[in-house]
């Protein structure tokens, strides 16, 4: 899986939401089976062990995510996102909820501004949703 953030992340975008979209697949289920995301903790370097999540699950991840990831988490408030990130996948992961992946604006306050927004779903009809800022200033 993955690649490079092409088109302003949308690659990576749809990768997670083909990943994650639907419990009923092998590759979700491969996720679940290899869930580590609640590993992840709140602190510096988070990022890392968020990557590490992530390949756990059989998602790859790309130079570029990478230096995205390791950008957003630099900061003690980009430190809360990552391990967010990580909780609404590891929860929703338990849970087989679908779940969809978003991003905004960093500039776009409305919909979340430079912080990732979550929603914690609890079924089918109420996936899990995890919006994240981008591009990052």
């Amino acid at each position: 899986m993955g690649g490079g953030l092409v088109c302003g992340g949308q690659d990576i975008i749809d990768m997670l939401n083909k990943a994650f979209g639907d419990p009923t697949t092998a590759e979700y289920q491969f996720a679940k089976a290899n869930n580590i995301f609640d590993t992840v903790p709140n602190g510096p370097n988070n990022y890392r062990a968020l990557i590490a999540a992530y390949s756990e699950a059989g998602i790859e991840i790309s130079v570029t995510w990478g230096a995205y990831l390791r950008q957003l988490g630099k900061n003690p408030s980009g430190q809360k996102d990552i391990h967010e990130i990580a909780q609404a996948r590891y929860k929703a992961l338990k849970a087989d909820v679908p779940m969809e992946t978003s991003k905004h604006q960093e500039t776009d306050a409305p919909r979340g501004g430079k912080h990732v927004k979550k929603h914690d779903g609890s079924g089918h009809s109420d996936p899990s949703k995890i919006d994240s800022p981008y591009p990052l200033t």
